[in-house]
């Protein structure tokens, strides 16, 4: 009798056979023959779970931010902290705390800045935009209700910083700006953010 797996254990097969590949050959290196090849399946049922090759890239990409995204809502649905000390976090969490390196992530951020996978991670900051995008507007919303914040507008706020962030911090990525560098966009987006939001730039630290 034939073993037939489930779709979603067949689809972490090729994930994880993709990673491998990807590390081992790098991505323009790697073929869908050779992801066919690794994991023992057909090309149909390649094609059957992904669409190219570029579809799992963009798949291990948001499975890797998926734990970022979840220390976020712990952090916004805290009701022990206060917005200023959540605003605080959020950031350690976004934009000062390194995660761990690995292999893998160190792979997927080579990848990612490939000219050739440009348009595909401008649709998926828009995404990760998407998620983070409530998350930053409920923290903004809170610090309103209690006075802390001196904003009008809420979300379009949220909506202007998060953009911003995400799509200068990884700009730098792909130009591979130095840690220096890196860290006076950071000031300076802490400068943004305590005048935009009525606060003393000191006290995001």
């Amino acid at each position: 009798m034939r073993d037939v797996k489930l779709p979603e254990v067949r689809k972490a097969e090729i994930l994880d056979a993709s990673m491998k590949l990807f590390k081992e050959k790098g991505y323009l290196q790697t073929t869908t023959q050779n992801i066919i090849n690794e994991v023992g399946i057909s090309r149909g049922l390649l094609y059957y779970h992904f669409k190219n090759k570029e579809e799992i890239l963009y798949i291990l990409v948001e499975k890797s931010v998926k734990p970022l995204i979840g220390q976020m809502e712990i952090i916004v649905e805290d009701t022990t902290l206060t917005p200023m000390e959540k605003l605080n976090q959020f950031l350690q969490t976004t934009i000062i705390q390194e995660d761990t390196v690995t292999a893998e992530k160190v792979t997927l951020q080579e990848t990612v800045q490939l000219e050739e996978n440009r348009y595909m991670m401008d649709r998926f900051y828009h995404k990760f935009i998407e998620k983070l995008l409530p998350l930053f507007t409920q923290i903004i919303e809170e610090g309103k209700e209690q006075n802390i914040f001196q904003v009008d507008h809420p979300y379009e706020t949220a909506h202007f910083l998060v953009t911003g962030y995400v799509f200068v911090s990884n700009d730098l990525k792909l130009k591979k700006s130095s840690l220096d560098e890196m860290k006076v966009y950071l000031q300076a987006f802490k400068e943004v953010l305590a005048k935009t939001l009525g606060i003393e730039e000191s006290i995001l630290d």
